[in-house]
């Protein structure tokens, strides 16, 4: 025992600067992150406030611990998936399919994570997007949407589609039309194999 306490005090410099030394880097360390490939990084501090930078890919970013963090979002286009029951003109229900391809604008990345999130896709199909899908079908009746002729249908989800474009255009996302799919479906028939 009294080899360790004279061993203490005779390096009693070495462990100060070796415990300074480490209390100082782990922060640092701890700081410093690095952004994943087909991401930007936005950063947020604890109180939800966004700031205006942006930092791309492979980009090693410093952020105070405890006080900031850095939010991961997509830059690459996502595939989204959307189905809900609207009414028609008639009073019965619709169920919309809509498959859609959406990418967010870069430099519009943090009002886009601070207005939807960081899957900014899914917010704004459910928020912005569903009014506009709702008043699109209220203005039909089931039998048009779901067995009226080609002609038809396609010119109510061409409608549809130049409504959902506006909405993205917007919103700072781009919307891909041509791989926008919609389809209206009898919600109580039974399902096809």
């Amino acid at each position: 025992m009294s080899l360790i306490v004279h061993l203490i005090k005779k390096n009693k410099n070495n462990i100060v600067f070796f415990t300074g030394a480490m209390g100082a880097l782990v922060p640092v360390l701890y700081s410093m992150k690095r952004i994943p490939g087909g991401h930007v990084g936005v950063k947020e501090d604890w109180s939800g406030n966004v700031y205006p930078d942006i930092y791309d890919t492979s980009e090693m970013v410093i952020c105070i611990p405890f006080y900031q963090r850095l939010v991961h979002m997509r830059t690459i286009p996502v595939r989204k998936r959307f189905i809900k029951e609207f009414e028609t003109k008639d009073g019965k229900n619709v169920e919309v399919r809509l498959l859609t391809r959406l990418q967010a604008k870069v430099h519009w990345m943090p009002e886009i994570y601070q207005g939807f999130g960081k899957d900014y896709g899914r917010s704004i199909l459910e928020r912005d997007c569903t009014l506009d899908i709702g008043q699109v079908v209220s203005q039909y009746s089931f039998a048009e949407l779901t067995r009226g002729s080609a002609d038809r249908l396609d010119e109510i989800t061409d409608d549809l589609k130049a409504r959902l474009m506006d909405t993205c255009h917007v919103n700072k996302v781009k919307m891909s039309v041509e791989d926008t799919t919609i389809v209206f479906v009898d919600p109580d028939a039974e399902p096809e194999d």
